[in-house]
């Protein structure tokens, strides 16, 4: 799923849940590059998010117990498997 398909998945969800957000996997591409590396506010204040990464969460180990499969990658041009978590109260 594309960050475009996520954030339109991500507003059917949350539709009445005023405490909702979502931390996704991997670096943020929204941006070329970043202009935090350059000291200056992100283009994309409203859709960026942090990544689970960045929170202190173990991806392949929350992964894993869940039942999902991920891997990896030993090669670049390797199927890559992308999670979000979503937390909704």
């Amino acid at each position: 799923m594309k960050r475009d398909e996520l954030g339109k998945y991500w507003k059917k969800i949350i539709n009445g849940y005023y405490k909702a957000f979502a931390l996704l996997s991997g670096p943020c591409s929204l941006c070329a590059e970043c202009a935090k590396s350059k000291n200056k506010p992100c283009g994309f204040g409203s859709r960026a998010r942090p990544s689970m990464e960045s929170c202190g969460i173990d991806v392949y180990q929350t992964a894993w117990n869940n039942g999902f499969p991920i891997q990896p990658l030993r090669h670049k041009g390797e199927t890559q498997n992308l999670y979000c978590l979503m937390l909704v109260d």
